[in-house]
């Protein structure tokens, strides 16, 4: 038996039918790129995505605000359609420093009133040793659209991290990031997050899912659930949640998704599976082996 675990959409992929099929109890495509239509070695779709480069945003913290190494560029080296029709982040390094990618869809998603919104995608982590991927940090997550232009209002802003790993590590981290530092409702920096196993160099199916159709109308009824191949990882109710600024932040208020490979930094650094170490090590190496590969990114909504 495969040890992979495709929705329909991944599916319906894999036997070359263009186009995502929407899933039960969902009306609307927001957002879809599958990847495949552009050539090798092209860049992502700039009707879709916004190449984002440097080593911070415009009057925002440095290094990301995470102390990562990398600079983000728009080359090819770094961010190229495969010739399988995926969409590959690659890390390098030239011995000195690293560059890497990090890409923004140019439109936002929100939640309706009452109904659901999916956010979902089909990704594969490198799956160099755990000793090469050091620091290595690929990542799709979500972020509230009043931090663009902003930079200094995180985690106030809703931040929902889908998949992200580090360290070559077999696991996927899935969390939420809200209210105030240090502390707060979500327990920052750490997050509201749970760990689960994830086998590396195989795509998987990963999704977070905003629910607001609870009948009696109260923001404590909404939810967010993770789901990695479809089975439900971590689900967070604002019942959990005294503040509703906060609880509105993450489910209602716009955000656009970010797929990114950082190099180091504080969550390498201090991941639960490595102890403290100072990444990226000499033993870290880039290419292929510590990708983040995608097959496609898609959201709708009722």
């Amino acid at each position: 038996m495969s040890t992979i675990s495709l929705s329909l959409a991944g599916l319906l992929l894999l036997n070359g039918v263009f186009g995502l099929q929407i899933p039960a109890g969902y009306s609307r495509t927001l957002f879809e790129d599958d990847f495949s239509k552009l050539p090798a070695g092209s860049l992502p779709s700039g009707n879709k995505w916004n190449i984002v480069t440097g080593t911070s945003y415009p009057g925002g913290p440095s290094n990301w605000g995470t102390n990562e190494v990398e600079h983000y560029t728009g080359q090819t080296s770094n961010l190229a359609i495969t010739s399988s029709g995926t969409l590959r982040i690659t890390p390098q390094t030239d011995g000195q420093g690293w560059t890497s990618a990090r890409i923004e869809t140019i439109n936002d998603f929100a939640c309706p009133a009452g109904g659901k919104l999916r956010i979902e995608a089909s990704l594969k982590f490198g799956s160099a040793s755990q000793a090469q991927q050091m620091g290595i940090w690929p990542a799709f997550w979500s972020m509230g659209s009043d931090f663009r232009g902003n930079y200094h209002n995180w985690p106030a802003v809703g931040e929902i991290d889908i998949a992200e790993s580090v360290n070559g590590a077999s696991v996927v981290y899935q969390a939420l990031h809200c209210g105030t530092v240090p502390g707060g409702p979500c327990d920052e920096y750490n997050g509201l997050k749970k760990i689960s196993s994830f086998t590396r160099g195989v795509f998987h199916t990963v999704a977070v899912e905003i629910d607001r159709t609870n009948s009696g109308g109260s923001w404590r009824g909404e939810s967010l659930t993770w789901y990695v191949d479809g089975r439900q990882q971590l689900t967070i109710t604002g019942s959990g949640f005294s503040d509703e600024w906060v609880w509105t932040a993450v489910t209602r208020n716009p955000k656009y998704l970010l797929l990114n490979v950082a190099v180091g930094g504080d969550f390498p650094n201090n991941a639960e599976n490595s102890g403290f170490v100072t990444t990226p090590t000499s033993e870290t190496r880039g290419g292929e082996g510590s990708s983040l590969e995608v097959r496609y990114v898609a959201v709708w909504s009722t």
